[in-house]
């Protein structure tokens, strides 16, 4: 939505649009029935828009109060009191606590009104009407102090002097903690705002009057310094001509001059530059719109609804997310659990598929014999049960062969099993019902010396050390079968022939392992 600011003078209204980082004039109306009727026209138009209306009038009355210290409920209901006591006639009104004091103490209050009601009224119930967005009432006074503090400058306690719309001369005291007063004094007709030395002497002369006025309120001391803070029209300095001007009137010991260039607050603020104060505030309040001065809640009800809309767009978008994520959950999840179906019913058409076969396998082999069933489960206990793994042994030989690399092994054997069983043995061990003997694993490993130099001492020595290193394994036997001998130049030991030139040396061990019953 475009968003447009609404400038109430006591001679006009005027309508400010920011486009492309430049503040606008979209419109201008009088305060008179033709003005009313080219404004409610304007806003037919515009009727899509957010608007904020900016009020600088002379009808702002600022009260400095102090209240005690009450809890929150009853601080609300005593400000409510004083409100329709001192402004009872207006409902653009507000009080503001500025300083809170310790129980027992006295709060600092800040009463502000706006008491030029009809043109405000006229323009709010247009507003209204059209079911048209405004999105907050603002006091120009009020909002130059949120906005100088967030400036940056450095000012602290001094009286802000800046020029409004309608010809006049706008003075606000500023504190560290807040607005103290504010007032528009107005210029001579013939008042050029581009004489220097001319303003300076206006803004002398009322500078003199606000001070005295700071002092009766007791917010100044005699002896303090006043600090003054001119926001001077574009492209004029004042602050020479002030200085020489308190300097002939003998009031320069009360005050500290400081001029404040308008580009120097725009850069400031990062607002686009201006060439009055009034511009700087409408470019604020399009940018950085703060919290609602005199707007009561019915005034502002198409902006509430305005967000609560776009509260609930936004949670429906963040509801939409979290479905969308715990969707992606679910379905992610679901995926886990059809994966593990799958696999479940893939083990159990395994199963299925042997049991089948199983039942194959007895009716061939004539199951219904009590006898054919005692020799198969005999064959599944004694047999295929403890039937031993050729695996282990082979990873431990070849951890141990890894220190061995003369030895070169050609051929590795495995075998496993039993001699028939005694019948007088299995009787007895029917009768004393042991578990099963898991059958004996052998491996034979065969294998040469390499390199060989008919060093047979050396590579005697190489398969010993390894005939030690095999035995050393639990429950191991080690067995030389062929050992690297030759004492004959035509026969070895081994009975075998030797050819006189051959490098070749065959070694054989034999490895018996002795298994546990599972």
């Amino acid at each position: 939505m475009s968003h447009y600011t609404l400038l109430l003078s006591n001679t006009r209204l005027i309508a400010f649009h920011l486009e492309k980082n430049q503040l606008l004039e979209h419109a201008h109306f009088a305060l008179d029935d033709a003005g009313k009727e080219a404004f409610e026209g304007y806003l037919e138009v515009w009727k899509e828009a957010v608007f904020s209306l900016l009020v600088d009038v002379v009808e702002e009355d600022f009260q400095l109060e102090s209240i005690p210290h009450l809890g929150r409920s009853d601080r609300n209901a005593l400000l409510a009191r004083r409100l329709d006591q001192n402004y009872r006639t207006t409902p653009y009104r507000r009080a503001f606590v500025q300083s809170l004091a310790k129980s027992g103490g006295q709060d600092k209050v800040l009463m502000s009104a706006l008491t030029l009601v009809p043109p405000i009224d006229a323009i709010v119930n247009a507003l209204l009407a059209k079911k048209i967005v405004l999105q907050g009432i603002y006091s120009a006074a009020l909002l130059a102090g949120e906005m100088m503090h967030k400036s940056g400058l450095g000012l602290e306690h001094y009286l802000l002097v800046s020029f409004t719309s309608g010809g006049g001369m706008r003075q606000t005291y500023l504190a560290a903690d807040g607005l103290k007063f504010s007032r528009v004094s107005s210029l001579p007709e013939d008042e050029d705002l581009q004489d220097a030395v001319r303003l300076a002497d206006v803004i002398v002369l009322e500078a003199l009057r606000a001070r005295q006025y700071l002092s009766t309120l007791r917010l100044l001391g005699r002896d303090d310094k006043l600090q003054l803070a001119v926001v001077a029209p574009a492209g004029l300095d004042c602050q020479s001509a002030i200085d020489e001007h308190l300097a002939k009137s003998g009031e320069a010991a009360q005050f500290v001059v400081s001029n404040v260039p308008l580009n120097l607050l725009a850069q400031k603020l990062r607002l686009p530059p201006a060439d009055s104060m009034l511009n700087l505030l409408c470019s604020w309040l399009e940018l950085h719109p703060p919290a609602n001065h005199y707007g009561q809640a019915r005034h502002l009800i198409h902006a509430t609804w305005r967000k609560r809309g776009i509260a609930l767009r936004w949670g429906s978008f963040a509801c939409l997310i979290l479905a969308m994520l715990w969707s992606a959950l679910l379905v992610q999840e679901a995926g886990d659990i059809q994966a593990s179906i799958n696999q479940s019913l893939k083990r159990t058409a395994q199963i299925d598929e042997r049991l089948r076969h199983f039942g194959h396998l007895l009716k061939q082999s004539k199951a219904s014999d009590p006898a054919a069933m005692k020799g198969a489960y005999e064959l599944y206990t004694h047999e295929l049960l403890t039937w031993p793994s050729v695996e282990p042994p082979a990873q431990q030989v070849s951890q141990i062969l890894l220190d061995f690399p003369e030895l070169v092994l050609d051929e590795l054997r495995w075998n496993s099993g039993r001699a028939p069983p005694d019948p007088a043995a299995v009787q007895v061990a029917e009768e004393g019902a042991s578990a099963p003997v898991a059958a004996p694993v052998i491996l034979e490993l065969s294998g040469r010396v390499e390199p060989f130099d008919l060093q047979y001492r050396r590579a005697l020595a190489s398969v010993e050390r390894l005939s030690q290193r095999l035995s050393r394994l639990p429950g191991v036997q080690v067995k030389a079968l062929i050992l690297p001998l030759n004492t004959s130049s035509e026969v070895g030991l081994e009975g075998k022939l030797v050819p006189p030139d051959s490098k070749r040396v065959d070694f054989s061990l034999r490895l018996s392992w002795e298994q546990k019953a599972p």
